[in-house]
């Protein structure tokens, strides 16, 4: 499995497009083979993002179809106008995956 790992900082009142543009990829990418994803909001006020896939290669090709196909442009662009900063992008190969759903947690 590989994992990539997203960091940006938010507008404060855009967080709502980003969140939503998030989740729409998301699905898109589940439906494509991911393994789905979790965004995060930090206590210092950055987003973190991590993003589960089959390969590197099942990403990249995710995102190439994307970039030509994408269905909500003006979505996509809301969420672009929402970022303040993006910080550079991690890409992890997996060496134990033990996560799980929780029962009753928050998602």
């Amino acid at each position: 499995m590989f994992v990539a790992i997203y960091r940006w900082r938010l507008q404060a009142g855009l967080e709502q497009d980003f969140i939503a543009n998030w989740q729409r990829i998301t699905a898109l990418g589940l439906a494509a083979g991911s393994g789905g994803s979790s965004l995060f909001k930090g206590s210092d006020g950055r987003w973190v993002a991590i993003a589960r896939w089959p390969s590197r290669e099942a990403r990249a090709s995710f995102f190439a179809r994307l970039a030509r196909e994408d269905a909500e442009p003006a979505m996509r662009e809301r969420a672009r106008q929402a970022v303040l900063e993006t910080f550079p992008e991690e890409e992890l190969e997996s060496a134990l995956d033990m996560w799980t759903s929780i029962p009753g947690a928050a998602s």
